[in-house]
Formats: structure tokens, C-alpha cells, sequence
């Protein structure tokens, strides 16, 4: 391709799954400018192929209503011979992303240049009623002379007049959402705020405040769990610090700063009374790690229901692990092997994630921890997931269930919806409120997910030698049978005011909750209301009057 549009492309810049990112001129007026082009035509399916279309010309419109120094500036969008692409500003640099992978710690200077510049244009499109959705290092270019502008409006979202997310699905980067995003709710310029929060706190810290293996693993800790304190992983940061992290990072949109501005000035003042403070670059932290920290609790009571209760819930043991001898230390054995286990899980968990961070071979991984001793075998794959567990396995008995042995896992349960209880093994004792985790030996046990209203789900899963992540579990409300006749039959039946296109007797399915039951012949109307109970069948005559 040598031509698009009207443009001259000049070279390649980048290249995707979707797409490619070309260095084009503009012949008109010889302006550099970068191209972004989607391959239409290399895509099958109707519907993917208008969604693309619809997410780059979402991008063009919502930057595009945007002029501000600090935001990549669009100037043309088109479609041609299959290729939809938008025309924008050309940055000469690299993203923040790069920068924190390659190079040494920012200086305090080019921290708060970079935080005040993009805090002031994430403030000027929430006031032009735009909300970005996906603030992120990858999505903040730096230029040469060090101003960083913000790229890939994307999946913004223009609140005034647009909705683009569905209840409970999620839209942006995982490690960078706010909770309000990750639950599917209506979200305000403060989720950007958070995720402008999770940078600052990786710049600080070289880490990340919410990490994981898998999806459900990160959304879990960003909804139910608090960051490890900033402090704790960077000695060199006070109280003052922590305190404006924790604020921008709080569960509660209400509980943030007024705008991204109030948040950048309250951290500059808070670094600015901290002596001797420096940033740490990825993996050069001396503390711990933030996946093992749990900072006392800050979320709302809702979150705080979902917290799993360890100390109380007994761990399941493997339905046939080999016969161990029980140690009258166990305990103290078995929170060790949490420990190790845990510390051998996050090193291989940074080695083969795929969402952490990519850096060059020549910079640690974030929150690899020192080599001690051999790397943990991989997780075993759960099994399928859509399997059942057979519904005539009887439990082993006191006298044949194996002793506790090995080491003590952790398995995360997650639910679309959540609030879902969780209950391992038909243990009420290792049981909890989705998202949550609960604990396990290697082998495999049985997983029960039950919620009001909803068909109960069961999962046969198998614990190895490090957590697992059971794969999403989705429930489905159960619907209410309704058998109708009336008399004199047939005739006309009308649920909640609308005619149903059927007539008695009718076998109907509804959902669960409070109906306007009619039926209607030559005129003549019976009516009833009626509460049908989830999973239930009732029945129903009605008599229509001569």
C-alpha cells in the first residue's frame, strides 16, 4: 500500500492483530501525520466487521471534539477499498509504557511533568462530557521534548448522549480498570481517575497495585482487595505518600479526589514534604510483593461480604491425594506451604503471563522475586468447565476421606453475576461469596455455586501445585412455569398487558416475580395476578364471565 485517502504513506510503524499503523504525509499542506487503518475486508464476520469499523470511528469522533495540547489531535477519517482509517497527529517518541520497561527510574521532575500534563487533559474531556475508559503507560505518548499526550479514545465514552457497554461487560485494559468498570456500572470521569492512579502508583512503586496469572484473579483484587501499601515496597515513600494513593485508588468513585488536577496536586504536595523520596524502577523493589499483601480493608460493606474468610474456613481435602501421615504441627506446616507455595507462584506466574507488563530481556519483570531453589511445575488445566460433576459420587466417609498433605492452595471463584456462594466439597465450612477464594489440597474436589433465582451451577475442578483460577462461572436465572386454561376455551391469553399470540390452554415460561395474568373471548376479559417462585410450576384456570 502506497497510498490511502489521500495520503502518501512513507513507512510502517507499527502493526497488529487488526491492523497496521503507517508514518503517511499529507500532500496538501506536507504534514507528517500517522495513519491507523483496520483490514475490513479480512474480516468475515458481519457483525466484527462493524464493531471494528464502529471502535475506530468512535475514536476519531470522540478525540476529534477534543482540542487540547496534551491529547492526540485527529484530522480525517474515511473508509477505502475495504480499509477504514483515521488520520491523526504524529508523535515522535515513545509511549510511557516503553519508557518504564527500558529504561532507569524517572526523576521526580519528569514524574510530575508527565502526571500534571496528562491529569489536565483527562479533566478537559471529562468536562466536554468524555470519559477515556482505557488510561494506560501503552496509551500515553511522550515526545521528544517530554510532553506526553494521550492516544486511542477508542472504547471512550461520550457520557452526555452514548452508551456503549452492556451491563457486566467489561471494557478496557484489566490491570488499569476501576472497580465501577470492572462491575459494568455507569462510570464518571473518577474511573479514569483510578486508573490514573495505578500508573502513579506503578511509577512510585516500579509495580503494579493489581496483578494476576488470570483475568478473574485481577478483577477479583481491583473489586475486593486494597494495593500493599506504596511504603512497603518502596522504603523511600512516607505515610503522606501512601495516604494519596490509597484516596485515588479508593473502591468508591465518591471517595476519590474532585478531578484528575485535585489528585496530581495533592500527590506533588504529599512528595514535596517526603524527604529523600525516589521512584524505583520494575522489579527493583526490596520489599514485598504486592500480591502478597492485604492492607486493612477499605471497601464498601458489599465488597467486604465478598472478602474470603480464612480463618475460619476449613481447607478441602483432595478426594484421593496418596495417605500421609498427620504431624501434630501441621498447622504451622501448613501456613509455610501457603507461603512458598505463593512466592514460587508468583515468580512463575510473572514468567508466564501473558498480561503483566512486556519488557526488553535486559529488565526484570515486575514483582519477579529472587531465584530460591527450583521453578513449580505448571498448574494442571482445570477440567472442562462445563462438566458437571456426576450427581450420583457419594463423599467419602470420615473413615476413608485421606489426611491432610502437601501444600494448601488457593482457588479463585468467579461468577457473572457475583454474590453467587461458593462451597467446595458440600463443606459450609469452606464456603464464601463470589469473587472470592477459598483453599484446597491437590486433587480433585467438587465446586457448588448456588444464588437466589439463579440455576445452581457444579464444577468438577482439580488443585495441583499452585492456585488455581477456576474459569468464569455464568449462572442463569431460573424461569417459572405457568400452565393456563380458562374457560370457555380457547381464548386469548395477555401477560403483563401484551398479547401473547397464543391462546388456552398455554404452557407458558416466565420470569420469576409478580405477572398480570389475562385471557379474553368475544369481548369478554378474567384477569388474575400472580406470583411465580423461581424454578417453579404453577397452574391457573380463569373464568372468563358470560
Amino acid at each position: 500500500m502506497d497510498r490511502i485517502g489521500r495520503y502518501k504513506i512513507n513507512k510502517e510503524l507499527g502493526r497488529g492483530a487488526m491492523g497496521v499503523v503507517y508514518l503517511a504525509t499529507d500532500p496538501t499542506i506536507g504534514r507528517k501525520v500517522a495513519i491507523k487503518t483496520i483490514k475490513l475486508r479480512e474480516i468475515d464476520d458481519a457483525a466484527e466487521r462493524s464493531r471494528q469499523r464502529e471502535r475506530l470511528f468512535r475514536e476519531a469522533r470522540s478525540a476529534g471534539m477534543l482540542s487540547h495540547p496534551h491529547i492526540v489531535t485527529i484530522y480525517d477519517m474515511g473508509e477505502e477499498d475495504g480499509v477504514a482509517f483515521i488520520a491523526m497527529e504524529y508523535v515522535h517518541g515513545q509511549t510511557l509504557e516503553r519508557v518504564l520497561g527500558q529504561g532507569p527510574a524517572l526523576a521526580p521532575q519528569r514524574i510530575f511533568g508527565i502526571l500534571r500534563q496528562t491529569a489536565a487533559a483527562l479533566d478537559f474531556a471529562h468536562r466536554k462530557g468524555i470519559v477515556h475508559r482505557d488510561v494506560k503507560p501503552a496509551n500515553l505518548m511522550l515526545d521528544d521534548a517530554g510532553q506526553a499526550k494521550i492516544a486511542d479514545f477508542g472504547i471512550a465514552k461520550i457520557t452526555a448522549n452514548e452508551s456503549h457497554t452492556k451491563t457486566g461487560t467489561i471494557v478496557g485494559t484489566p490491570n488499569y480498570m476501576s472497580p465501577e468498570q470492572v462491575r459494568g456500572e455507569t462510570i464518571t470521569g473518577r474511573s479514569d481517575q483510578f486508573s490514573l492512579g495505578v500508573i502513579g502508583y506503578e511509577i512510585l512503586t516500579g509495580e503494579r497495585p493489581f496483578t494476576g496469572e488470570h483475568l478473574t484473579t485481577v478483577v477479583y483484587k481491583i473489586v475486593a482487595e486494597e494495593p500493599a501499601p506504596p511504603q512497603r515496597i518502596n522504603p523511600t515513600l512516607g505515610a503522606a505518600i501512601d495516604a494519596v494513593l490509597r484516596k485515588a485508588l479508593s473502591k468508591k468513585p465518591d471517595a476519590r479526589y474532585p478531578d484528575c488536577g485535585a489528585f496530581i496536586e495533592a500527590l506533588e504536595r504529599a512528595c514535596a514534604a517526603t524527604q529523600g523520596w525516589r521512584a524505583l524502577k520494575p522489579g527493583a523493589s526490596q520489599a514485598l510483593p504486592t500480591t502478597m499483601e492485604s492492607a486493612p480493608p477499605l471497601p464498601s460493606a458489599s465488597a467486604r461480604r465478598t472478602r474470603p474468610k480464612t480463618k475460619t474456613a476449613k481447607p478441602a481435602v483432595a478426594e484421593a491425594p496418596p495417605p500421609r501421615k498427620r504431624r501434630r504441627t501441621f498447622p504451622i506446616v501448613a501456613v509455610c506451604a501457603m507461603l512458598v507455595g505463593a512466592l514460587a507462584l508468583l515468580r512463575w506466574q510473572m514468567e508466564q503471563s501473558g498480561i503483566v507488563r512486556p519488557t526488553t530481556a535486559a529488565v526484570p519483570e515486575p514483582r519477579t522475586l529472587p531465584a530460591a531453589g527450583p521453578r513449580p511445575s505448571p498448574m494442571p488445566p482445570p477440567i472442562d468447565s462445563s462438566m458437571p460433576a456426576p450427581a450420583d459420587e457419594s463423599r467419602p466417609t470420615d473413615e476413608s476421606a485421606p489426611k491432610p498433605g502437601g501444600k494448601l492452595q488457593d482457588v479463585w471463584v468467579a461468577t457473572n453475576p457475583q454474590g453467587a456462594t461458593a462451597t467446595l466439597d458440600a463443606s459450609a465450612e469452606n464456603a464464601c461469596t463470589t469473587p472470592c477464594m477459598l483453599h484446597a489440597y491437590a486433587g480433585t474436589h467438587r465446586l457448588a455455586v448456588t444464588m437466589v433465582e439463579m440455576g445452581p451451577e457444579q464444577r468438577q475442578i482439580r488443585v495441583g501445585d499452585a492456585a488455581l483460577d477456576v474459569p468464569l462461572i455464568t449462572l442463569h436465572r431460573q424461569m417459572s412455569t405457568l400452565t393456563l386454561t380458562s374457560t370457555p376455551s380457547p381464548a386469548d391469553v395477555y401477560i403483563d398487558g401484551k398479547k401473547q399470540g397464543q391462546q388456552t390452554p398455554a404452557q407458558l415460561t416466565l420470569t420469576p416475580g409478580n405477572h398480570a395474568i389475562a385471557v379474553q373471548k368475544d369481548g369478554q376479559r378474567a384477569s388474575k395476578t400472580v406470583e411465580l417462585h423461581s424454578g417453579e410450576s404453577t397452574a391457573m384456570t380463569l373464568a372468563i364471565a358470560k
